[in-house]
């Protein structure tokens, strides 16, 4: 019995011996931190950079380029992107220009008292867990070794007006066709990152200066960075604008096939586009159910998706068939005409409003001021296709609403003046009462002059407002010396651009 054990022993050993040298030489740490290759032939190692692993990436790879283009196509338009394994590319031609919001658009901010929260970075598998994304740049140097801190605080969130995008959503559109997700909301405010043996320890605090007023001293050993974390907790609104930046994506997978949902924007501008609900009178019954499919076609609308909100209101219409808006009387048409102006369907908006005008209760509102309100809606709401008249009218009042407010930028004014001098001469006023065409010419100084000078670009907006200056105007500034039409210029300038005005 033992001679014939002995052997099976021995055989036994042999083979533990042969799988632990195999298992040794396997796992042999040969890279330089010592860490062992064995992760990345395991399940999470060949997961590692799956997305569907990671759908709230931090994106500390953008620079400020980046985010500022981020911020630009996110202020009209939900973000589409093409993710594979741990790069994320934005696919910003996957929009139409000339419809915004037409695939959907992002709710205004909901701002949130935050907290400071920190992440640290000791070894690869917590790389790809954390921050998958920087694995591009930063895996070489975790895979040596080097070890990461990052703090990042969180003051609000932007989330999509709509839950989900359709293959079919996109089929067709130029630029979409890799798009493998879209950003369905993303968290504003400020992050720092920066290897550990670069920071020095701070007891009970942190290490890029958070709280420490608007000092940033620290924050300059960070290297990667967005907004201000030192300006995240004061009580200066000016202050905590630089910690508004978009620091993380919540990404949303495209769905496969045919949005379930798909409804109405496939007719034409006839009365027929017009069968929707509207605007609700707060004495109107309707179900919770009704009235929540309402208030978000509201926010949709305030949002700027046309589409959305005509969805929604599609869907109360369904729920609530004594308030149609086919009914003009009912009022409801109001809200309905704008989203169908934002979706591009204009024409039909008009109609729509219109008619609700005329079937008003006040009686004060003859057809001038109904087709003037018509006309203001136009100019604020339409997008798409436009004639001449209405893109004319259209640029004139974004021109002249960037005078009070900064929120289109310089290309809102450049876009709107070139619309201008290209239909200016080409747009007649239809009647002596059509002053926003008979005007235009002596108004323009002044709406170049404070468009360009509230978005920042005081240089171009002194430029542009002489340049525009009626002829007449600049044959009699001819007459003086240079140096007194400079003071002129420089007094009607500072009236026009208060903003760009030396103190």
């Amino acid at each position: 019995m033992m001679r014939t054990l002995v052997p099976s022993l021995a055989a036994a050993l042999l083979l533990v011996c042969a799988n632990a040298c195999s298992l040794a030489a396997h796992t042999k740490a040969d890279r330089a931190s010592g860490q062992s290759n064995l992760m990345a032939e395991s399940f999470a190692g060949k997961n590692a950079c799956n997305p569907e692993n990671h759908l709230r990436p931090f994106i500390i790879e953008w620079d400020a380029t980046d985010m500022s283009s981020f911020e630009q196509h996110a202020a009209n338009d939900i973000v589409f992107v093409q993710y594979e394994g741990c790069s994320l590319r934005v696919l910003d031609e996957c929009r139409n220009e000339s419809i915004r919001g037409e695939a959907g658009a992002y709710k205004p901010a909901e701002w949130t008292s935050g907290s400071l929260e920190t992440i640290d970075i000791n070894n690869e598998a917590e790389l790809y867990a954390k921050l998958p994304l920087g694995h591009a740049t930063l895996g070489g140097r975790v895979n040596g070794g080097e070890k990461f801190h990052m703090e990042y605080y969180v003051a609000g969130t932007r989330t999509a007006t709509r839950d989900a995008v359709y293959e079919k959503d996109l089929a067709g559109k130029y630029g979409c066709d890799k798009a493998t997700h879209f950003v369905y909301g993303y968290n504003l405010g400020a992050f720092a990152l920066a290897s550990a043996k670069n920071l020095k320890a701070e007891v009970g605090g942190s290490a890029f200066g958070f709280g420490a007023g608007a000092s940033e001293t620290r924050a300059s050993s960070a290297d990667k960075k967005g907004g201000k974390l030192a300006v995240c907790d004061s009580e200066s609104a000016k202050e905590v604008d630089g910690c508004k930046a978009p620091i993380r994506l919540t990404l949303r997978e495209i769905r496969p096939g045919e949005n379930p949902e798909k409804t109405a924007m496939t007719s034409t501008d006839s009365d027929t586009a017009l069968n929707a609900a509207g605007l609700v009178n707060a004495k109107v019954e309707m179900s919770e159910e009704a009235r929540a499919h309402f208030e978000s076609a509201q926010r949709k609308m305030g949002a700027g998706d046309g589409r959305g909100c005509l969805t929604e209101l599609d869907a109360h219409d369904k729920l609530d068939a004594k308030h149609k808006s086919d009914d003009p009387r009912s009022s409801f048409g109001y809200l309905r005409g704008q989203c169908l102006m934002l979706a591009g369907k204009c024409d039909a908006g008009k109609v729509l409003i219109r008619k609700s005008a005329e079937q008003s209760n006040n009686a004060l509102m003859g057809p001038e001021q109904i087709d003037n309100m018509v006309q203001q809606f136009n100019n604020m709401y339409c997008q798409g296709k436009l004639g001449d008249r209405d893109a004319l009218l259209k640029a004139i009042t974004t021109i002249s609403m960037g005078v009070h407010n900064s929120k289109g930028g310089v290309k809102g004014c450049k876009e709107s003046l070139a619309t201008i001098l290209k239909l200016k001469g080409k747009v007649k006023a239809k009647d002596a009462e059509d002053n926003q065409i008979l005007s235009l010419d002596d108004n323009l100084p002044a709406y170049v002059a404070g468009c360009f000078g509230r978005a920042g670009d005081c240089e171009a907006a002194r430029k542009l407002m002489i340049e525009h200056m009626p002829t007449e105007r600049k044959a009699l500034m001819a007459k003086n010396p240079a140096d007194v039409q400079d003071k002129i210029y420089t007094s009607i300038f500072e009236a026009y651009a208060p903003t760009c005005k030396k103190i």
